[in-house]
């Protein structure tokens, strides 16, 4: 089993990590780094390898979770243990689940901002809730393609590689290093990002004279509230029960509210002054009907 896995890595994947395979299995008296390969029958184990450096022996699991394994796909494992553990090029399975989930609530949360700022009918909300809305789908696009492995685990940043392109290009053009370049464009965009992104959420949240950030909302103990966002808080209406999530005009009107009544999510929306859009909705399709009609009255550059 050792010998066929190995000779389907070597037919696989290029000389290079042969060469690198051979000098981690080598003895140290030929210059290698004594490690073995073992083959193990793990109780859960997810990515198909194992390296203990106390030991020095590479496992691959024999089988997963369903059926056993092929010899390509031992081979793979073993690649990716080399490239984990040995070479650092390739983020490990805890790394991925954590800062892939990570991205995908960050993008998520991002992205419900942008929807805040677009659905507001203020001056300059719908511009930073554009921004948002990129930033957010972006960051979630990095957030699957590293919890989907790709990139070594590292997943892809769209933008991030969109301005590292161009600063390769700027500075291969001025004749400098294209790396250098690249570098510095990914910089920028991380600044830029960092800092576009704040100023669109202040922008989004803010109201004018209103306190950032408090608990307790309309002066009753109970629920939070950041900017024209009020959360978690018990309703004063007859048969509401808890407001998930209620959104504020800058004149602290409700524009839409997220509230169980009766003992079901509904959803209340409004154009203040003009008319009621959503008045304990239930049904998916009103609501996204509701949100539209609040987007395309909301949007104001």
């Amino acid at each position: 089993m050792h010998e066929r896995m190995i000779s389907t890595f070597v037919d696989r994947y290029p000389v290079d990590l042969s060469v690198i395979l051979l000098q981690i299995l080598a003895y140290p008296s030929q210059g290698g780094r004594g490690y073995r390969i073992e083959m193990f029958d793990p109780t859960v184990d997810l990515d198909g390898w194992e390296v203990d450096h106390a030991r020095k022996v590479i496992k691959i699991d024999r089988k997963g979770l369903i059926s056993n394994y092929s010899d390509a796909d031992r081979a793979e494992h073993l690649k990716h243990a080399i490239e984990t553990e040995f070479l650092k090029t390739r983020a490990s399975l805890f790394s991925q689940v954590g800062w892939g989930t990570g991205k995908v609530v960050l993008g998520v949360t991002e992205c419900a901002v942008g929807l805040v700022g677009i659905i507001v009918p203020e001056p300059g909300t719908t511009a930073g809730g554009v921004v948002m809305a990129v930033l957010g789908s972006n960051t979630i696009a990095d957030g699957i393609t590293q919890l989907s492995g790709a990139n070594k685990g590292h997943g892809f940043n769209l933008l991030s590689e969109g301005f590292g392109h161009a600063g390769a290009t700027i500075a291969d053009l001025a004749n400098l290093n294209p790396k250098l370049g690249r570098t510095v464009g990914k910089g920028v965009f991380l600044v830029s990002s960092i800092a576009a992104g704040s100023l669109a959420s202040i922008k989004i949240l803010h109201i004018p004279g209103r306190v950032a950030i408090r608990l307790g909302v309309g002066g009753q103990p109970g629920g939070v509230t950041l900017g024209r966002l009020d959360a978690l808080y018990r309703s004063t209406k007859a048969r509401d029960g808890m407001t998930i999530l209620n959104i504020n005009n800058n004149a602290g009107q409700s524009i839409l509210r997220f509230v169980t009544h009766g003992g079901h999510l509904v959803v209340n929306g409004r154009i203040v002054g003009v008319q009621r859009i959503l008045k304990h909705e239930a049904s998916a399709k009103e609501i996204l009907k509701g949100l539209l009609k609040l987007l395309a009255h909301g949007a104001k550059f």
